[in-house]
This record gives C-alpha cells, sequence and structure tokens, in this order.
C-alpha cells in the first residue's frame, strides 16, 4: 500500500490518531485508575478486554487524563487488515512522543518493496528507548484486527519493548497473542468485563441527574448486570419521564433502546451461522455444548462443534458469562438475551421458540434437572411433560429455596383438572398454603389428593406402591395439620403419623420426616417433652442424612423450642445456632425466622442484647415471605418487645405491636390474642399502668390446675405462650397488689403460682420453674415474710445461674433489686457496693437531674450533650438500678441513698 493521499489522510489520520477527552457524563472510577497506575508501576502492557460498551474507551481517556506522561492513541477499524498499513499508523502515533521519534522507520516503509515489520519495528523501537521520559501507547478497538502478520508485529513490539513506553491494547475480545507468557512473567494488567461492571455506587453517581431512588437504581444494576452502555441507555430512557419506576420496572433487554443498540452493535456484526447459533440458544437461562447440540439441530445451523462455538463466543467477549472454573456451563448477560429472545420470536415464530422450549426441557428432564426441565415444558406449553418432574420434587419441595419460590407458579401455569387428578399435585398446594397457614384452604387440597388416589371408591387392593407411598403423603400431611390447626387433635396425629410410616417407602425421606415431626408435636401437646425431643432429634437427623436442609431445620427449630421449654438454654443456644449457620442460605426466610426468632429469645435470657439485636430483627422481617401470617409475625415480633422493654424504651415496644397488632386481631387461633394482650400488660408495667393490665390478668389468672386442651395450645406455642399463660397473669397481679396493698390481688397471684408451679413439676418445664420461684419471692416479700421470699428466690438463682438466665431477674425491676441484695447479707449503704455494677460519675450526674424534675432535653441542656446521649446514659443507668422508668430509678436511686 502507498502513501496516505494528503487531504483524505491527514483527516483519517487526525481521526484515528485522537486521543478522546474523558466524558463529562461518566463517574470516575477512582477503584479502576488505581488498578491501571499499578499495572504502569509494574507491567509492560494492559489488556482491557470487554464487550462493546462496557467503558473500555471512557476509563482509559479518564486514566490518560490523570497521568503525568504522554500518550499515543490509535484507534483500529475494519480497514486496517495489513502490517505494513498498521504500522504506518503506529510510526505516525509515536510521533505524539519527539516529533523525529520514527523517522528511519517511515524510510523503511517508503522503500520498494517493504522490508519485513520486524525491520520497522527495531528502528521504532531503538527512538522509543531513547525518548528523555516514559509513554503510553495505546492500541484500541483491537478486535478488528484480522491480518496475522500485525499480530506477529505486535508480538515483536511486546517482546522487545523499552522500559520508557507502557503499551494498552483495548478490544472487544482477547486478542490472539501470547497472554500466557505475559501473565507468567507478570508483564500484563487485565481489565475485564467484570472490573467494568458498575457498582450500584457508581451507577447512582452515574444517573445522579434522574434523582433516582436507590432501590431503583439497584433494579438497574441488577438488570443491566452493571453494563455501562445498559446504564447510559436506561439514563436516556428515563430522561423527562414521569413515572420512572415503570420505566425502571420494564427496561429489559426488549426495550427499544437497548435492542436497537445490542442487535446494531453485536448480534448483526456476527456470520450467519453464529448468528442462528446465538438466537437459537437465546431462549436457555444456562446452556453447555451437549444442550446446543440439541437446540441448534432445529435451527438450520451448519454442524459445528458447540463447545468451540462457546468458546470462541466467550474469547470474544460475547455476552457470554462462564458459570464454572472448567467451562462447561454459560449463560447469556440477561439484556442480550432478552433483546436476543425478541428477535427470534419475530424471526421464527411463536410455535417454532416453543420447539425450542420443549427439546430444551426434554434434554434437562433426561439429566435429571428438573427445575429447568418444568420450566421449559411450560414454556413450551407441554404441561403433560411437567406433570411427573413437578411430582418427582414435591416429596423435597420446601427442601431447597430456589425450588420452593417457583413451585406456586408450576402449580398455576397447570390445567386445575390436571393437578385435581394427580394427588401430589394437589398435596402440593396444601403445603404451600400450610406454611402460609392457611389451613382451611389447605385441607381442601388435602381432600382433593384422597378423591385423586381413589377415584369412584375404588378398594384398597386395587392401589399400586406409587399410589400407598401417595397415600403415606397424605396421612403425614394429615397429621402435620392435626398438630398445627386451632382445634389441635394430638391423639389422631399420631394415629395419621404411624399409618403414614407404615405406608411410606424409607426412600420417602421428605414426608417421613413430616410423619416424624409430627408425632413430636404431638407429643409436645400432650405434655411428654422427652418424646417429644427425641422425634425432633430424629427427624433433623434424618433430614440431613439426605441432604434435606429445610427439613432438618424444621425439626431443629422444635428441638430447640423443647430444650428451651426443659430449661436447657445452653444446649438449645448451641443446637439452634450450629443449625442456623448450615441451612441459612439454602432454606425458605420464613423457616429460618422461626429458628432466629427462638435463638434471639434465648440470648434475650441471658441479658445479651446486642448478640439478640440482629437475630430479632432478621426474625420479624421473615413472616413476610408468607404474606405476614398471624402467629408467625407476633411471635416473631415478642423478642423485639422484650428487648425494646429492656432497653427502657416502653414506647418502642409499643411502636412494634401497634405495626402487628391489625394482622393478629382476629383469627382461628385464641392463643395468638393472649399473647398480643399479655405483651401489652407487659408494656403498661413497665410505664407504671399496672391498673391497665390486671382485669386482663384476673380474667386469664388460674385457679386450678391446667387441662389437657390448654396444656396443648400452650406447648405447642413454646416459651412464649408459657410465658404470657404462666408467668405474665401473675407479675401483673402481684406488681399491683404491692402498688395498692390489695390482699385480693396477692392472694389470685398466689393460686396462680400454685398451679404453674404444679404444671412446671408435672412437665419438666425447667424454663418455668425458676421464674415461678422469682415470683414466688416476690410475693412471700410483699407479705413480709422475708424468709419465705429468700428461699424461694435462692431456688430461682440455683436454677437460673445453671443456664446463665439473667434477664428474667432484671424485668422485676427494684423490688428484685432489693431481694438479690438481700440474698448477698445486706444492703450496703454506699452505692458501689449496693449494685452489681457501680455508677459513673456522669450516670450520678443524670441521676440528680432526673430526680429533680429535669426532661430529657432539660438533661441534655444542663450537661450540655446531644438528647442521644442523654438516652444512651438513661439506658445504663436503669439497667444498673434494675428497673424500667424515670419514676422507678428515683425510687431505687433513694432507697440506695444515691440522692442523699
Amino acid at each position: 500500500m502507498g502513501r496516505i493521499p494528503s487531504v483524505a489522510g491527514g483527516l483519517l489520520l487526525a481521526t484515528k490518531l485522537f486521543v478522546p477527552r474523558p466524558r463529562a457524563d461518566l463517574v470516575p472510577r477512582p477503584r479502576l485508575i488505581t488498578r491501571l497506575n499499578a499495572g504502569l508501576a509494574a507491567g509492560r502492557c494492559s489488556l482491557l478486554s470487554a464487550p462493546a460498551g462496557a467503558g473500555k474507551t471512557s476509563l482509559l481517556a479518564a486514566w490518560l487524563a490523570q497521568l503525568d506522561r504522554p500518550a499515543a492513541w490509535l484507534t483500529l477499524d475494519d480497514r486496517d487488515q495489513t502490517a505494513d498499513q498498521v504500522l504506518r499508523y503506529l510510526v505516525a502515533a509515536c510521533q505524539v512522543f519527539a516529533p523525529a521519534c520514527g523517522r528511519k522507520a517511515s524510510a523503511w516503509l517508503e522503500a520498494q518493496p517493504p522490508p519485513r515489520a520486524e525491520v520497522v519495528v527495531t528502528e521504532l523501537v531503538n527512538d522509543l528507548a531513547a525518548l528523555p521520559s516514559p509513554g503510553v501507547l495505546v492500541l484500541d478497538d483491537y478486535h478488528v484486527v484480522r491480518d496475522p502478520a500485525v499480530h506477529a508485529a505486535v508480538v515483536f513490539l511486546l517482546d522487545h519493548l523499552p522500559p520508557s513506553l507502557h503499551l494498552v491494547i483495548a478490544g472487544r475480545e482477547d486478542p490472539p497473542l501470547p497472554l500466557p507468557q505475559l501473565r507468567a512473567r507478570r508483564h500484563l494488567v487485565e481489565v475485564r468485563a467484570p472490573d467494568l461492571s458498575f457498582s450500584v455506587a457508581e451507577a447512582a453517581a452515574l444517573l445522579a441527574g434522574l434523582c433516582l431512588p436507590a432501590a431503583q437504581v439497584t433494579v438497574l444494576v441488577e438488570r443491566t448486570e452493571g453494563w455501562a452502555a445498559g446504564l447510559q441507555l436506561a439514563g436516556l430512557a428515563l430522561h423527562d419521564r414521569p413515572d420512572p419506576a415503570a420505566v425502571v420496572s420494564a427496561f429489559t433487554g426488549g426495550h427499544r433502546l437497548v435492542a436497537d443498540y445490542l442487535l446494531a452493535e453485536v448480534l448483526e456484526r456476527q456470520p450467519p451461522a453464529t448468528r442462528r447459533f446465538l438466537l437459537a440458544t437465546s431462549v436457555l437461562d444456562r446452556l453447555c455444548a451437549p444442550l446446543c447440540d440439541t437446540l441448534v439441530e432445529t435451527a438450520l445451523v451448519e454442524t459445528a462443534d458447540s463447545q468451540e462455538i462457546l468458546e470462541g463466543l466467550e474469547r470474544a467477549n460475547l455476552f457470554l458469562v462462564p458459570l464454572d472454573d472448567e467451562r462447561v456451563w454459560y449463560r447469556f448477560h440477561r439484556l442480550f438475551a432478552d433483546a436476543s429472545r425478541a428477535r427470534l420470536v419475530r424471526e421464527a415464530g411463536p410455535e417454532a421458540v416453543a420447539a425450542l422450549h420443549r427439546r430444551a426441557g426434554a434434554w434437562f428432564g433426561r439429566h435429571e434437572l428438573l427445575p429447568e426441565a418444568i420450566g421449559h415444558a411450560l414454556a413450551g406449553g407441554a404441561a403433560e411433560d411437567a406433570v411427573p418432574w413437578i411430582e418427582a420434587l414435591t416429596p423435597t419441595m420446601f427442601a431447597t429455596m430456589s425450588v420452593h419460590r417457583r413451585l406456586a407458579d408450576w402449580l398455576a401455569a397447570l390445567p386445575d383438572p390436571v393437578v385435581r387428578s394427580r394427588p401430589l399435585l394437589c398435596l402440593a398446594r396444601a403445603w404451600l398454603l400450610i406454611h402460609r397457614v392457611e389451613l382451611q384452604p389447605a385441607t381442601a387440597w388435602i381432600e382433593a389428593a384422597e378423591a385423586a388416589l381413589t377415584p369412584d371408591d375404588a378398594a384398597a387392593s386395587a392401589l399400586t406402591p406409587d399410589d400407598v407411598a401417595a397415600r403415606g403423603a397424605v396421612a403425614a400431611t394429615r397429621a402435620y395439620l392435626a398438630t398445627v390447626a386451632p382445634d389441635a387433635a394430638p391423639e389422631q396425629a399420631v394415629t395419621w403419623a404411624e399409618q403414614a410410616l407404615a405406608d411410606l417407602p424409607p426412600a420417602e425421606t421428605a414426608y417421613r420426616s413430616i410423619a416424624g415431626v409430627s408425632l413430636g408435636q404431638a407429643a409436645l401437646a400432650l405434655g411428654r417433652l422427652d418424646g417429644a425431643e427425641r422425634a425432633f432429634a430424629g427427624a433433623a437427623t434424618a433430614n440431613r442424612a439426605a441432604g434435606l436442609a429445610q427439613g432438618d431445620l424444621t425439626a431443629t427449630t422444635q428441638q430447640v423450642s423443647v430444650l428451651r421449654l426443659r430449661g436447657a438454654r445452653r444446649e438449645a443456644l448451641a443446637t439452634g445456632q450450629a443449625a442456623l449457620a448450615q441451612a441459612r442460605d439454602q432454606v425458605v426466610p420464613s423457616i429460618v425466622g422461626r429458628l432466629q426468632t427462638a435463638l434471639a429469645d434465648a440470648l434475650l435470657d441471658a441479658n445479651d442484647l446486642d448478640a439478640a439485636l440482629p437475630l430479632a430483627m432478621d426474625g420479624l422481617a421473615a413472616p413476610r415471605e408468607f404474606g405476614n401470617a398471624p402467629p408467625l409475625v407476633l411471635l416473631a415480633s415478642l423478642p423485639v418487645v422484650r428487648l425494646r422493654l429492656a432497653e427502657g424504651d416502653p414506647a418502642g415496644a409499643e411502636a412494634v405491636l401497634a405495626e402487628v397488632r391489625p394482622l393478629v386481631r382476629h383469627g382461628p387461633y385464641a392463643m395468638v390474642a393472649h399473647l398480643l394482650a399479655a405483651a401489652e400488660a407487659r408494656i403498661r408495667l413497665a410505664t407504671d399502668d399496672g391498673a391497665g393490665a390486671v382485669d386482663w390478668a384476673a380474667a386469664v389468672a388460674w385457679d386450678g390446675p391446667v387441662g389437657p386442651a390448654a396444656l396443648a395450645d400452650l406447648l405447642r406455642f413454646g416459651p412464649a405462650a408459657v410465658e404470657a399463660t404462666g408467668v405474665t397473669p401473675a407479675r401483673v397481679l402481684l406488681a399491683r397488689g404491692r402498688a395498692t396493698g390489695d390482699a385480693d390481688l396477692l392472694d389470685r397471684a398466689q393460686r396462680h403460682l400454685d398451679a404453674a408451679g404444679r404444671l412446671a413439676d408435672e412437665c419438666g418445664l425447667g424454663w418455668l420453674r425458676p421464674r415461678v420461684a422469682m415470683l414466688r419471692a416476690l410475693l412471700a416479700d410483699a407479705r413480709g415474710d422475708s424468709r419465705g421470699a429468700l428461699g424461694s428466690l435462692t431456688a430461682a438463682v440455683a436454677e437460673a445461674e445453671r443456664e446463665g438466665v439473667v434477664r428474667p431477674f432484671l424485668d422485676e425491676g427494684e423490688p428484685m433489686a432489693a431481694l438479690l441484695a438481700d440474698l448477698r447479707g445486706a444492703r450496703p449503704a454506699g452505692h458501689r457496693t449496693a449494685l452489681a455494677e457501680p455508677l459513673t460519675e456522669r450516670e450520678l450526674e443524670v441521676l440528680r437531674l432526673l430526680a429533680a424534675g429535669h426532661s430529657n432535653a432539660g438533661i441534655a441542656t444542663a450537661l450540655f450533650v446531644e438528647l442521644s446521649t442523654v438516652k444512651t446514659h438513661l439506658i445504663h443507668l436503669y439497667g444498673k438500678l434494675g428497673v424500667h422508668s424515670r419514676t422507678r430509678a428515683v425510687a431505687r436511686a433513694r432507697a440506695l441513698g444515691l440522692l442523699n
């Protein structure tokens, strides 16, 4: 090729050698610039390899702008396909460093015939080595080069690159250069697509002018996978739109701007065979070579090795993401997949697309990858193919979070008559409802399962082994329902569970586990804690051995509840924490939340508020997974209420109840309303409003032995129900009786505590015994029986100390603190020995201002501190004094002589 004509050549060179300026609309990316700076200091070459629109050129422009060294830039295009031509441009680019740089190389290029490329590059390298200061040379859009001679010249340049020059190669695919050798010599710094992906913070800065809420920015980052062009296109789509949320929710690869960009810049640039391969396989969420072979047979793609095509697409950075290190499974970038699917529908038609889905479903089914087989079968209109696969998953449908979340969609996609004709599908519907605590409609689906199992009153002898196993699954489900329904029938549950275990083969681990859990729940309702614990532990072990994480966690949560009821707090905590660590990411959040709630309550017993808080808050959020089912949401709220009260914040506790109260006022469970009322009573006590709770307490207090029905309702709701029913009424009656001197209230508290004590002894409720003993101590003290008070308190402390139980003593406030002081021998006059932990000088100042009647704001002004600091001091002060209110704090301080 001869010299470039002067005018055209000058314009072309001006374009090709133009160094882009940093774009004002793109945010700085310090983490990537830092990485390039490190590469500049440590290596010979930097490689930026990423798909179109990833932001390579913009990043390089921003990086070069902050460097203190000269930079030469060469942008290549489709016409640059000979070594002679590329070397001319390369020499021209290097003259940025010095006008004389490359003169000898230019002279060689004018020779006829021109010499080998190595000769020209050698002359250029000699000039570059003599430069007075180091520089950077950028070869942009290198992916367009196809001539092996050009690649050979660049390899020669890399091999002889002088220390004064750093070479940067940017393109949409990996260049055919000796990258492994460069890596091994530590001469190469790489920036790839994942590195260039925008984080949420970077995307927020990029889209700052749109004032989008953080949640919408997060959605866009997820949809675009941080792809720079995708985010910029989203910004264009959102400009001047009155409803940004609607645009964000609809922003996919089918959006016009995204589709136009991807189709023009990527899809239409591919060879016809590659283009057809991409369209045919775009229906897949993940793909591998054998699966692609199955699909492209019907896509008129010439015979080719799919593995070779996939690896080529990956090297070309064609929006293909490897999912493993062995390069077996891949997926397309979501926006690219969306755009390709939309084009496939337009070009091939819906029926052809459905046929591809059916072929994909059959492939996944043959390889027992059932969730994907089901999805493709349903997408292809082949519900009859999906049915046996869904049935195969139903025994373990709640074993993994991903299957559980899709199950409802799968069942909804099946015709209702198909579901009603298959027992296991009916049970799947029932279990979805059971987990939402919608028990009446669940019962209807169990009955539908029975009807499907024995149509037209078929004789039991006509049942096949599969039918018998299905009958066992129905019985296991009935057993479980009989233990959780408002009108629990534990004896009937035992009958159903035993039938289930007789019908179910050993391999049906999931439903056998449900039967085992049901036996445990029935034993618990009957007051047989030992039998309940054995059943739950056995079910947990069986599930763990079978790899059913969710069944394991369900049974373990019940086991933890029984351990706590027995008073084995430390063992319950260790058992639950181990299960939570193993199953947290594998199990439906609502199931995890129940265990988190139990563990938070166990930590609260030890007064470990810091450790309890995150578990309690996570547990409270978990019931949203199932639409805030009333029993679950209330049980989850109780540890948070306890926490707020322990922090001296009854208003915060009331705020928690105010949020859940509308959800639980009405419902089939009487215990739920009782738990709510008990929590409200505790808040009234904390605000010195005992009169507001005494009517409730008097109405629910026990006057005699607890009957079987009440016992069943009590124990199946666990320690929270025992607290609300066996402890809180007595606390209210006792506190009000002490305050008013009402002997009748004290007598009622006595009768209740006698019944609670009998229950604790008869059922082995080690959790209840120390709490009853504590209240008996306070009752004896209120009646002037010091010896009886100290005797009961000694028993309470002995039981509580073994399991590290602290908080219940603190919850009783000043009277209990005084008794504990008596138990230690005497009530010392000085505060530094009268309290378990002495008050600081600042806390004493706060106490004096409190006694003088100052508000929190007044205390803050007097001490020149923030209001939040005052609140923190008050929390510590209340904790040390063992009280929950301002008035009790002052009274306790006067009794201890702290205000004299």
